[in-house]
């Protein structure tokens, strides 16, 4: 693997958050399967159907990338009244016909996501200066999370109602809701200061229920209903304890994805290199022209995916140690306590476990 396409791997890594759409269909079924699931999605807009053809046409797309198919997702995303996702999808697939040296797709990609761009509605998603920068803030946008980098930024999104949601360690969540128009509206939704969420008593005792007066405990009188009553309080573990262990859970996890990664880059490296050498004995001995043409694909195909494993996995790899590493270190040994209090009658008993 050279050191040109280890860098683009990296940076195809780190745009999308370690995970990578694979650069074309890998098996002839996978391209016979992309072509079946196209055809049907053509079928379900020539009926109207435009929510079926457009996951259709999506999990075409997503198993064997190609430019005409982003042309007839973002037509389909169109007619469904998705506008800013069918912008978006021109742009794609004109920016791809130029790679693929397709004028003519490209100009038709541009013109098309013109066309839409002055009757794009934008939503803003303002966030209080205080809020931003609390640590482990959530914005999430009909459960997907919104990058910080769009916060208080009109960003075209398409008309319907929306869910915002905020939350943080250590703070109360904040959910609003807001709709979006169809057609060339501007609105924005905004998440104030978050209130702290109330904290569990660190003082190491339980407070009892209201009961007889001082003096009378323990002392045979006989309490009221309400003495009857038990309280416990619950310090098994603190929202930095939860977030530490999650860290680390999430950083084994994506560690682990990388070690998958590098084994894939490696089998596939090791098929390059037997490819390659068929290749070259095919050179040398009587089978056909043909044969060493297919030979030398398949040479070419296992090292682009070496490539893509590799890089993927090392990223994953490096950031799941980071996670690991950088995770907040707690108290093991108040990990689990417990203590409870409890009125009964003519007495006050404490218990727990530490």
């Amino acid at each position: 693997m050279d050191a040109r396409h280890f860098r683009c791997v990296m940076a195809l890594a780190l745009s999308v958050g370690g995970l990578a759409q694979p650069a074309a269909a890998q098996t002839v079924s996978d391209k016979a399967a992309a072509e079946g699931l196209f055809d049907q999605g053509r079928a379900a807009m020539q009926e109207g159907d435009f929510t079926k053809a457009c996951g259709l046409l999506e999990r075409s797309q997503h198993i064997d990338p190609a430019v005409g198919t982003l042309l007839y997702l973002a037509e389909c995303y169109e007619k469904s009244g998705r506008t800013a996702s069918a912008w978006a999808t021109f742009r794609e697939a004109a920016d791809a016909a130029m790679a693929a040296k397709d004028p003519q797709r490209a100009r038709t990609g541009r013109e098309r996501s013109q066309r839409l761009e002055p009757v794009l509605s934008r939503l803003t998603i303002q966030v209080a200066p205080e809020t931003q920068h609390l640590p482990g803030l959530t914005v999430d946008r009909r459960d997907k999370p919104v990058q910080p980098a769009l916060f208080n930024v009109a960003v075209p999104t398409d008309p319907g109602e929306y869910t915002v949601t905020a939350s943080a360690p250590g703070y109360e969540p904040m959910t609003l809701t807001i709709t979006v128009p169809e057609r060339a509206g501007r609105v924005s939704i905004t998440i104030p200061a978050l209130r702290k969420s109330a904290e569990p008593d660190k003082g190491g005792t339980a407070t009892p229920p209201a009961g007889p007066p001082p003096g009378t405990v323990g002392m045979g009188k006989p309490p009221g209903p309400a003495d009857t009553s038990g309280a416990a309080v619950n310090l098994s573990t603190t929202p930095s304890e939860r977030h530490s262990s999650s860290q680390r859970t999430m950083g084994l996890v994506v560690g682990a994805a990388g070690v998958v990664g590098v084994g894939v880059g490696t089998y596939f490296g090791l098929r390059s290199f037997s490819k390659w050498g068929d290749a070259q004995d095919c050179s040398s001995t009587s089978c056909s022209p043909a044969d060493g043409t297919l030979l030398v694909d398949d040479a070419k195909n296992a090292a682009t995916a070496a490539n893509i494993a590799f890089g993927v996995g090392l990223v994953a790899l490096a950031g799941g140690v980071v996670l690991y590493l950088t995770a907040p270190s707690v108290d093991r040994a108040a990990a689990h306590r417990t203590l409870h209090a409890k009125v009964g009658p003519g007495s006050l008993v404490l218990g727990g476990s530490f």
